[in-house]
């Protein structure tokens, strides 16, 4: 599994786990579901924003690098 699509998959579990707390809450008002949005997609956003492909490591490098040999 590659960076991006670990990185796709843990956003979408946290909203998603947002939203079914708010299923679970029992939410029935407009203002409180856009409360539950936007705890649920703005640190996603966020994190999906900063949250870069860390450097690989020195085994990863060799690793790579006899691969190709």
């Amino acid at each position: 599994m590659t960076f991006p699509q670990r990185k796709l998959l843990v956003l979408a579990a946290w909203v998603a786990t947002i939203a079914t707390v708010g299923l679970i809450f029992t939410i029935d008002t407009p203002d409180r579901w856009l409360f539950v949005a936007a705890f649920a997609m703005i640190p996603a956003g966020i994190a999906n924003w900063l949250w870069e492909q860390p450097e690989p490591t020195l085994s990863e490098l060799i690793a790579r690098s006899r691969a190709r040999s």
